[in-house]
């Protein structure tokens, strides 16, 4: 905001939940420490460290009080999500009970779990008495690698996903890498998307840093918590400078919706009705980047081995790339309208190769975002489907991620 610094610590600490006796009051403002404050967390958390984060909360000397939320079995496979709660509905109920049990100006609203609940706090902080103080200690690598990492906070409308929210910092972020070991492999992977974005948006030794790894040493790395906290911290050192001046810099509102206008409309689809399989956000994200991809190439702004680099990486690290056979392609671009980027077309960010994204010099200044002819959309959705329905992309050769991975510099880069 002009004229004022929002400021956001990060901690990034193995064993963080279980010292929150001794941390609590370092990271937790000092107004709030007399306050009564309001942990929130979900179903699936609460059973896991809810108990432990509470006592610790409480062993600092600090005043707590619980809400639990509901997170929901996503489909068959039993992988959980919080998606469908992340509601006006459920957010104002958490407000009735925060009213209801002696907040004050002074009270901090405290996020336990990932990006659903980051979010739902966020909200919340930003309306209560206009803003009380919001911390969040989160658990999934979604918000590790980039949920939490934001001013961006949201709850879902029936017509589209984030359409009510606000921009609302964090005093403190808690990372626990240790958390991590917990989640299953698909909600791991659900937040490497998300730092796979920002890899292949600004950082191509971001993007090797994720995918080689796996390359080498296959999913048995989703379970390496070394690994995992290398990821966060090197996602946190690259997403970060996309916060400050974020609402002047076109490449800093771009970098961050890399594949969203595509990826939430596929994953708001998704759960709309019984004949979908429900995606989680970060499996939406990368098949919306490669969707982008594919414009950029119908557009000139990158060759086809960017596409191919995209489709490649992507499924090798172990998330999908194709939309959904159950998805038809017109409810895609109808359910686009509602993107907040959306001016007559639908404007993104695009790459020009791997680790940079496509730019053009207007009135003497960068621009990154490109509307999107609706034929050009429709081509490019289509093309996404014909490699569905015909091509699957070979696995990674070491050649193949040699080429991959050298940073080839160029005036359409930002590097």
């Amino acid at each position: 905001r002009d004229g004022k610094e929002l400021r956001t610590e990060i901690l990034v600490k193995k064993g963080a939940l279980r010292n929150l006796s001794v941390l609590a009051k370092d990271f937790l403002p000092q107004s709030c420490h007399g306050a009564v404050n309001f942990l929130v967390t979900d179903t699936i958390i609460d059973p896991i460290y809810g108990d432990l984060v509470v006592d610790g909360l409480r062993n600092a000397g600090l005043t707590v009080f619980r809400i639990i939320v509901p997170a929901d079995s996503a489909d068959v496979s039993g992988e959980a999500s919080g998606e469908p709660h992340k509601t006006t509905a459920v957010m104002l109920k958490c407000c009735d009970e925060i009213i209801a049990n002696g907040v004050s100006k002074h009270s901090c609203v405290i996020s336990l779990g990932g990006g659903v609940v980051n979010n739902l706090c966020g909200v919340i902080a930003s309306l209560i008495y206009r803003g009380l103080s919001l911390v969040h200690i989160t658990t999934t690598t979604m918000g590790m690698f980039d949920a939490a990492i934001d001013f961006k906070q949201a709850v879902n409308h029936p017509l589209g996903k984030n359409l009510l929210g606000c921009y609302y910092p964090a005093s403190t972020i808690i990372m626990d890498p240790e958390c991590l070991a917990s989640l299953s492999e698909r909600h791991v992977l659900n937040g490497i998307s998300e730092a796979l974005k920002h890899g292949l948006g600004q950082s191509v030794e971001l993007v090797e840093l994720i995918a080689g790894p796996l390359r080498d040493h296959g999913p048995a790395m989703l379970r390496d918590v070394d690994y995992l906290e290398r990821v966060c911290k090197n996602s946190v050192e690259t997403k970060c400078p996309t916060l400050d001046h974020y609402h002047s810099s076109d490449f800093n509102e771009m970098v961050p919706q890399y594949g969203h206008a595509v990826g939430h409309a596929v994953e708001h689809i998704s759960w709309a009705g019984s004949e979908h399989k429900p995606l989680l956000h970060g499996e939406a994200i990368a098949i919306g980047m490669c969707v982008s991809a594919e414009i950029a190439l119908l557009l000139g702004l990158c060759g086809e081995d960017c596409v191919e680099d995209h489709y490649e990486v992507i499924q090798t690290v172990g998330l999908p790339v194709f939309v959904p056979s159950s998805i038809g392609l017109d409810a895609i671009r109808k359910k686009m309208m509602f993107d907040k980027h959306f001016v007559q077309k639908p404007v993104m960010g695009l790459p020009a190769e791997l680790g940079c994204l496509a730019h053009r010099e207007s009135a003497g200044k960068r621009s990154y975002g490109w509307a999107i002819e609706d034929s050009v959309l429709e081509a490019a959705l289509v093309a996404n489907v014909s490699r569905r329905e015909s091509v699957q992309p070979p696995p990674l050769s070491n050649v193949s991620m040699v080429s991959l991975f050298s940073q080839v510099a160029g005036e359409e880069c930002l590097c």
